[in-house]
């Protein structure tokens, strides 16, 4: 299987009437829809997010959820195609392998934990000990401030569609050489880092320890989970850090900055 490249720019834009100083004129806004994970099938989670790299946003759920554990365990992951189908275009198939699908506690216990809606990180959770992925221990990487520092700015000249409506969170994928691999922009913060965890799976780069994950929203324990959930061993965010989050890093051996921007940030040791 190989990332999708669905979705263009225009899709996550509405355009709207606004007055402004007495004057009625155009503008545009965020979309926000809801999207219907079904896993073999079954209705797993439905999610509020910016359409647009929906294969992505479903295999980078499911697998920093734990209902998956490699790429080898999607037999495909494909938009409805049923005219019939209610809402259909806010709608995505998902299909394990018979491998993945013998694994019958994870995936009950995932439709058990998302049968709520799932539009914000934790949301679907019905125990503490759900929260709680195993996260695997990760080798520490030490890399120079003033480097990280730069690339939020570089990520924020490919925010397209922040820079039309204001509203968007963004994720990014970074190499240690700075140069941006993959950059996702979503209504929900969580949604955006799926999105970039789902593109590189879905094109068979994860686990790396060369790659850095910049966000453009606060680091909170949710975001630090799913980066650790995929490996990736620097995570660099516009916004601040929780308790939670900074605690889950040094635990596993992520290094975690932030409050990162105009050449300065917080490294949390």
């Amino acid at each position: 299987m190989t990332a999708d490249n669905d979705g263009p720019t225009a899709v996550g834009l509405d355009r709207v009437r606004v007055e402004r100083r007495g004057q009625v004129e155009d503008d545009w806004v965020a979309v926000e829809e809801p999207l219907e994970i079904r896993v073999d099938g079954e209705p797993l989670v439905v999610t509020m997010r910016t359409p647009g790299h929906d294969r992505e946003l479903a295999a980078g759920f499911l697998f920093t959820e734990g209902v998956v554990t490699s790429l080898g365990d999607f037999e495909s992951i494909e938009p409805c195609r049923d005219a019939l189908a209610y809402d259909p275009d806010n709608l995505i198939l998902v299909c394990l392998t018979d491998v993945a699908r013998g694994a019958y506690e994870r995936l009950a216990k995932a439709r058990r934990d998302f049968a709520a809606t799932a539009a914000c990180g934790l949301c679907g959770k019905a125990r503490i000990e759900d929260v709680f992925q195993q996260l695997p221990d990760l080798e520490p990487r030490s890399l120079p401030l003033e480097f990280l520092a730069a690339l939020p700015d570089r990520m924020r000249r490919d925010q397209a569609l922040f820079e039309a409506t204001g509203g968007l969170h963004a994720a990014a994928l970074f190499d240690l050489d700075g140069e941006l691999l993959c950059l996702r922009e979503d209504i929900g913060r969580h949604n955006a880092v799926d999105k970039v965890v789902g593109h590189a799976l879905l094109a068979g780069e994860i686990p790396r320890s060369d790659r850095i994950l910049v966000v453009s929203a606060r680091a909170g324990f949710e975001i630090v989970q799913k980066a650790m959930m995929a490996a990736i061993p620097t995570l660099v965010a516009v916004g601040a850090a929780s308790s939670l989050a900074v605690r889950t890093a040094a635990e596993g051996g992520l290094a975690l900055y932030s409050f990162v921007s105009d050449g300065r940030g917080n490294r949390h040791v």
